[in-house]
């Protein structure tokens, strides 16, 4: 076959915009081609690499390498760099990409620069074509920085997939400006060719897809709470004070709800109805606690995970900054956490036996009937299954998280209180613009975790298995109620107030540790060194226990630090 009649158009592009489909959809094409693959088309160069045994070789033989500079396949080669570039110009110069620019003030002149240079790719010589590699670079480097803005612009699952395939077409582009330099070179159509075998191999893997996919969910999230994170990291002595007060606040408040559950067990509703109430009283815990300016230490681990991210990925370089500095961030972070959930269980327990005492002198109710306190102290005590029931809690929380910062990042993208602002039905209110702006990711957050603690135990009648959450705050709160009403020997409280830390610790963990892989996968950053990170972390804490507790150390001074 004469390589004039070979159609090198479809190898050349690699990207059909007929596969830019959603998700699912994704999905399902790749299951539909593991079924009945597709094959390209006779006359193809895919069909050759595809269907001979020795395809690279194969090929070459079709090509005359001598005059190919100016043949058919040459043409081709100009055709497939300026479609691809014409994708690349059409997202950068669409108004609502150029709007997102603008507002984070990023000149997106590079896209017009493209369009005025790709015209006349045919006329090109090697500076030229140089220079339009610069181009591309200019373009990569915006899109990148639109990707890390996106805490100010918002994204969405489209938008990341828009910008992760622009990167793509990039990528190809340089890849055939390389070869239309080295047109003639045998070793440069070696690699293409090889390069492109090795793509069709996993192009329709759907293990893959998956992987590859899974962060994209997460990006439009983490930056989010990752915000919200940096204040449940205590800084300075003062600060780590000041948690632990405002931890004693939301311990005590728990304490009154945790008594409002209790009394609601006492009506014999059904379950289902058990359920709603349950969560409505969870949920109005939370908001309530975070309205007046409590702590529930374990919210935060969700929202400290994505700072900790956030910080290991400071340069936005997808990869770890200074292993020093990372254990610096996880001291601060764990003694944040540890403070805050010693005073939630401290003041949970106190609270809940001054409530009791004072419902003991002033009712003649009997509270043991209603408390259970047999029934309530062998639900903390240590056993597979209360570790079982606080990892269950531990998710949620860290789902709850994740619900906050998928809100918040809605509210940004589809500009809702810009919208507010400018709605006359809603009366242009300034007032609730700000608190969807400020509040709304936080409130659905609380109220998605009240649900899911409250109502998790209907499980326990679809799974073969029984099921249940065990949150430290509530669980020590039950345990002070506990104690007040029946006369425990001190091995059984001692064993329960153990129970009660180890729901803390699970809690903590759980949460902690789903949420930072998410948002270590969101940023890109790689996984194979994080066994070094973590042996180094634990290598710290046995040298420096006391750090990781109570010690607040200085920040070392940076070479930006000594700039400023």
């Amino acid at each position: 076959m004469k390589s004039e009649s070979l159609n090198f158009y479809s190898f050349f592009t690699k990207y059909s915009i007929m596969e830019e489909y959603g998700f699912s959809s994704g999905i399902v094409n790749r299951l539909y081609r593991k079924i009945l693959p597709n094959i390209p088309d006779e006359g193809t160069i895919e069909y050759f690499l595809l269907n001979r045994e020795n395809p690279v070789q194969h090929v070459l033989s079709l090509i005359d390498l001598s005059t190919i500079s100016e043949s058919n396949i040459s043409q081709q080669l100009d055709l497939s760099i300026k479609a691809l570039c014409a994708k690349v110009i059409a997202f950068g110069l669409d108004s609502d990409i150029k709007a997102k620019y603008n507002s984070i003030e990023l000149n997106s002149k590079p896209f017009e620069l493209l369009l005025k240079k790709v015209n006349d790719l045919s006329e090109f010589d090697e500076e030229e074509t140089l220079q339009l590699f610069n181009s591309l670079e200019a373009i990569e480097l915006l899109i990148i920085d639109l990707r890390k803005n996106k805490s100010k612009i918002g994204t969405s699952f489209h938008l990341t997939l828009v910008t992760r395939r622009i990167l793509e077409y990039t990528i190809r582009i340089k890849e055939l400006l390389h070869l239309k330099i080295h047109i003639s070179s045998k070793q440069h159509w070696e690699n293409i060719l090889a390069d492109f075998i090795v793509y069709s191999k996993h192009k329709d893997s759907v293990r893959r897809y998956l992987s590859r996919h899974s962060d994209l969910v997460a990006i439009e999230i983490v930056e989010h709470t990752s915000n919200k994170g940096e204040k449940y990291i205590a800084e300075t002595t003062k600060e780590y004070w000041k948690f632990f007060y405002r931890s004693l606040f939301g311990g005590g408040i728990i304490a009154l709800f945790a008594l409002f559950k209790l009394l609601l067990y006492t009506y014999d509703l059904s379950e289902v109805s058990n359920a709603i109430l349950f969560s409505i009283n969870y949920a109005l815990c939370f908001i309530i606690v975070n309205q007046l300016g409590g702590i529930i230490a374990t919210k935060q681990p969700a929202m400290t995970a994505t700072t900790l991210a956030k910080n290991i990925d400071k340069e936005g370089t997808l990869k770890y900054d200074s292993i020093k500095s990372i254990t610096i961030i996880v001291r601060k972070v764990f003694r944040s956490q540890f403070i805050s959930v010693m005073g939630n269980f401290l003041m949970a327990i106190f609270s809940a036996c001054i409530f009791m005492l004072f419902i003991q002198i002033f009712s003649t109710a009997d509270m043991a009937k209603i408390v259970k306190p047999v029934y309530l102290i062998h639900k903390i005590v240590p056993s597979f299954q209360l570790v079982f029931f606080a990892a269950i809690a531990g998710f949620f929380l860290a789902f709850s998280g994740l619900v906050s910062g998928f809100v918040d990042n809605k509210v940004i993208a589809s500009k809702i209180p810009h919208r507010i602002r400018n709605n006359r039905f809603l009366l242009k209110s300034e007032k609730l613009a700000t608190f969807v702006d400020k509040k709304w990711g936080t409130m659905f957050g609380n109220i998605s975790l009240g649900f899911f603690l409250g109502s998790t135990f209907l499980l326990s009648h679809v799974l073969p298995f029984d099921i249940d959450i065990r949150h430290v705050a509530f669980s020590s709160a039950n345990l002070g109620y506990s104690i007040m009403n029946y006369d425990f020997s001190h091995h059984t409280i001692l064993l329960a107030v153990i129970g009660a830390l180890l729901i803390g610790l699970v809690n903590f963990i759980v949460s902690f540790s789903i949420t930072l892989y998410l948002a270590l996968k969101s940023r890109g950053v790689n996984f194979r060194l994080l066994p070094k990170v973590v042996f180094n972390i634990f290598k710290d804490f046995l040298h420096n226990p006391f750090h990781y507790f109570i010690k607040i150390e200085k920040e070392p001074v940076t070479k930006k630090d000594k700039e400023s």
